[in-house]
């Protein structure tokens, strides 16, 4: 047992491996009643001693179900991936968990804040990220988690009386648990000056707005983007009009604050799948502007007001996104998730997202890039081609574009990646999340990837370079070559595998195709 006295009272851990860890602190108060729909706020002290031993309640869940056992390979992946861990939800789940090497408040170590992936409607800050192998690297870890679905990503500001339904509410929960890391982190031998956010695919989709945020000015110096793209974001009118028509499909007026506060689990379940109608499924229009454009069927982030005055990448380019370095990058088959997201055969799950998502290519349309494709895949199957279409649709050629407007911006450096490590289940290559099972690796995520010394050795070539960009703002390990920044004439990628390697413009015909067909 390990004690700590932070800002609202003392709590209680556990000293086990060398580490102290904390789980299940709260950094706001409960969600009940008003407070669902609300901003967060801090958490009031407490007496005693609050027990910091076991992980917190998930906040509400809104995502699938397990899939059919006759689709064995998508079966092993959504067990992989944690679709079985079984935490139960709460309202009071506004909860992060710590991981530290040492408690003496003058070690200023580097301070590393994960956030977890699940499409904003699913995940937590659960036993899938165990950061325990974070903090043996020499740093503090923490991992938060934040309201999902309706709750966190409803947005509708103005909707209803004061900051009922306010926009981003997902987000400004990050931001609280970033501020509570300002007020709290020396306790836990941590540097409040040195913070590096990171996350994982709904978590890069964070960390894009957040670094381009001014109420996340001075909370992080740094960021590390995983398998996430910047360009679901949206004028915060098209989210309006979006909410006002989901409401109604479930029975609840726009400005009516009593319906509102009176829908539980069960109908914020089917306001939830009113959303994927809306802008994914037979209900799908064009009057939701950049949401109808892009059909991706989750809330981002609502731009316009304080949060987001501007879309990340326009405030990148003009350089008035916050001072911080980013690393950035993604898995060579992220695009392989598609494949597995519908109960049908992979080949007829990737056709169908390839359809949905034409918004995101040029001129929207498929077919140019499937020829183009073929071509520079020529011994490929089908299926290979479009899963790779869609992977550089929705992954790579946003996360280059990012890459691009933020070395454009010169708010700090830029460091781009890609990992191509091929994943231990028969069928899938480096598919979306095999980075999670990498640097985390304690969890189910582990039956992802290979259990043997050359995987051994990536993993901690891996957390090496993560841990050494937060400490010093360099991406570097023994082993790996020398990574210089990312610019436009060098364009500077490191690519991950048992033996990592540097290139220049990696992928570059595919990038001259996308970038010159969205030009015509």
């Amino acid at each position: 047992m390990t004690t700590v006295r932070i800002a609202a009272g003392e709590i209680r851990g556990r000293h086990e491996n060398a580490l102290h860890s904390f789980k299940g602190i709260p950094y706001a108060e409960p969600l009940s009643g008003p407070a669902r729909w609300l901003p967060p706020q801090p958490r009031k002290p407490w007496q005693g001693t609050l027990d910091a031993g076991r992980y917190g309640p998930r906040c509400m869940q809104f995502g699938q179900k397990a899939p059919g056992p006759f689709l064995p390979t998508r079966r092993r992946y959504f067990e992989a991936s944690g679709g079985l861990i079984r935490t139960p939800e709460d309202d009071d789940c506004l909860r992060l968990n710590v991981w530290t090497p040492t408690l003496e408040r003058g070690a200023r170590l580097p301070v590393m804040v994960y956030i977890h992936g699940g499409g904003f409607v699913g995940g937590a800050a659960d036993a899938l990220y165990d950061a325990a192998p974070f903090a043996h690297k020499g740093v503090v870890a923490v991992v938060l988690q934040y309201r999902l679905g309706p709750p966190g990503f409803l947005h509708g500001s103005g909707l209803f009386d004061g900051d009922l339904c306010a926009d981003n509410r997902g987000f400004l929960d990050q931001l609280a648990a970033l501020r509570w890391v300002q007020e709290n982190i020396e306790a836990f031998g941590g540097d409040p000056g040195k913070v590096t956010i990171f996350g994982e695919s709904a978590g890069a989709f964070s960390v894009y707005p957040l670094v381009a945020s001014p109420l996340g000015k001075g909370l992080f110096r740094r960021a590390i983007a995983m398998g996430g793209m910047a360009e679901t974001c949206a004028p915060a009118a098209d989210y309006h009009a979006l909410t006002r028509d989901v409401l109604q499909d479930i029975g609840v007026q726009a400005g009516k604050t009593e319906q509102l506060l009176a829908l539980g689990k069960p109908a914020l379940q089917r306001l939830q799948d009113a959303v994927s109608k809306r802008i994914f499924g037979r209900l799908a229009s064009d009057r939701y502007g950049v949401i109808s454009h892009t059909r991706v069927p989750f809330l981002g982030a609502a731009i316009g007001g304080d949060f987001l005055p501007e879309a990340p990448l326009a405030a990148y380019r003009r350089g008035t996104s916050n001072k911080v370095d980013l690393m950035l990058g993604t898995c060579g088959a992220d695009g392989q998730l598609f494949s597995l997201a519908l109960p049908l055969p992979m080949s007829w799950s990737a056709r169908l997202f390839m359809r949905q998502f034409k918004g995101l290519m040029p001129a929207g349309d498929p077919a140019p890039l499937i020829r183009h494709y073929r071509h520079a895949m020529p011994d490929a199957s089908r299926t290979a081609v479009i899963e790779q279409v869609n992977n550089d649709t929705f992954y790579r050629m946003p996360t280059i574009a990012a890459a691009e407007a933020h070395a454009a911006g010169r708010t700090g450096h830029t460091y781009l990646y890609e990992l191509e490590y091929q994943s231990a289940i028969s069928g899938l290559r480096a598919i979306h999340a095999i980075d999670v099972a990498l640097l985390f690796g304690s969890g189910p995520t582990r039956h992802l990837i290979h259990d043997d010394d050359a995987t051994r050795r990536l993993s901690d070539l891996l957390l090496d370079a993560w841990t050494r960009f937060a400490r010093d703002g360099v991406p570097r390990a023994s082993g790996m070559p020398e990574w210089p920044a990312f610019d436009s004439n060098g364009r500077a990628t490191m690519v991950f595998d048992h033996q990592p390697r540097l290139e220049h413009d990696y992928g570059g015909s595919l990038r001259q195709y996308w970038a010159t067909a969205r030009r015509s």
